[in-house]
């Protein structure tokens, strides 16, 4: 799988964060001289990490838990992008694989940008690379990164990605932040690797069941606490409304192999009676907690979000510590609870907290 030259200015050592020199198995780093594989002429560039790391992620104990600025998210149902860069996407074909349970739909769709003077775009956890054809009509480069197979184009982890800072113009993520073992860790990673200004567009499982080793399922509070955390200006979090728990559990794991549409009949009694009292709950009483409101976010299977990083630089809040453990002297360095500052060290394996989907 060739890299353009593009993609090769871009790479840098997940490790030390150096630059990656070509070698003749696949790429080396230049400082710690780390080699990274190709096994294979069709196999993906291995750049997972090849021992432990160590980061230290800070987090802010003092403002709101809530986003309070009337121009956040409002967490309700999916609207379309009043000014896409795509303006013909409603027409585009979305294949019925990329609308699967929590993935792509049209509303999500019209956020996605288009380029005028070329750039890269990263689809972090990029499985089989089921959506390269319908990021072609954002006039970017693809690069699909996964922890495992033969089909993206490098492989690599969530939580060191081996790519210098700013090098992407947009990053797509659909049902992959739930499998991250350390979500805080490689949000900010993905921060760091998107330039200014850049999209952040992708979808995150709720109310789903445990499924392939999922880590982090996260309600509408959480995905924005993640996104926030790490750097990200938060503009849309919205449910799933076509992929509630009553339907994830449906298809996931109370019925299995049986085809979606069969199983959707199976719990469509349950699902009548749930809206149906529902509404009756909400002319009797009222108020914002019987109302839809409140139902969609607390019922859904998962969310879709759409973050930017600002244009302006933010405070990292993730320490690249390419060591083992925290010295006394960088200890003394640390926020203390006096600046409300929580510090935290995340111990990053090489086979744990993949980027898979």
């Amino acid at each position: 799988m060739p890299l353009s030259e593009r993609v090769w200015s871009a790479l840098c050592c997940p490790a030390c964060g150096a630059k990656l020199e070509r070698a003749d198995a696949g790429a080396r780093c230049a400082r710690c001289d780390i080699e990274y594989p190709r096994r294979g002429a069709d196999r993906p560039l291995d750049l997972r990490l090849r021992s432990p790391r160590t980061q230290t992620v800070h987090f802010d104990l003092y403002g709101s838990l809530q986003p309070r600025d009337e121009a956040g998210p409002t967490f309700g149902p999916l609207k379309a992008n009043d000014r896409p860069e795509i303006p013909e996407y409603r027409d585009i074909p979305i294949e019925p694989l990329l609308r699967n349970g929590n993935r792509l739909n049209r509303e999500l769709f019209s956020y996605f940008p288009r380029s005028a003077n070329g750039g890269l775009m990263l689809d972090l956890g990029c499985g089989n690379k089921d959506f390269e054809a319908i990021s072609r009509h954002t006039n970017l480069e693809y690069v699909g990164l996964d922890y495992l197979g033969d089909s993206p184009d490098l492989l690599g982890d969530a939580h060191a990605l081996p790519f210098r800072d700013a090098s992407f113009d947009f990053i797509c993520s659909f049902a992959v932040l739930e499998h991250l073992r350390f979500p805080h860790v490689a949000m900010a990673e993905a921060l760091r690797v998107l330039k200014p200004g850049g999209l952040f567009i992708g979808t995150v499982a709720f109310l789903e069941p445990f499924h392939m080793d999922s880590y982090a399922h996260l309600t509408h509070l959480g995905t924005y606490s993640v996104l926030r955390q790490a750097g990200f200006e938060v503009d849309v979090i919205a449910p799933n409304v076509e992929w509630s728990a009553l339907h994830a559990l449906a298809s996931m794991i109370l019925f299995p192999r049986v085809p979606k549409r069969i199983a959707d009949l199976f719990i469509l009694p349950t699902w009548l009676l749930h809206r149906l009292w529902w509404k009756l709950g909400h002319l009797v009483d009222p108020k914002p907690r019987t109302s839809e409101g409140y139902r969609l976010p607390a019922t859904t299977g998962g969310f879709r979000f759409v973050a930017h990083r600002p244009a302006v630089a933010v405070e990292a809040r993730v320490n690249r510590q390419y060591i083992s453990s925290v010295s006394s002297s960088e200890a003394e360095s640390l926020p203390t609870n006096k600046e409300r500052t929580a510090t935290d060290a995340v111990h990053t394996d090489p086979d744990s907290g993949r980027a898979a989907g």
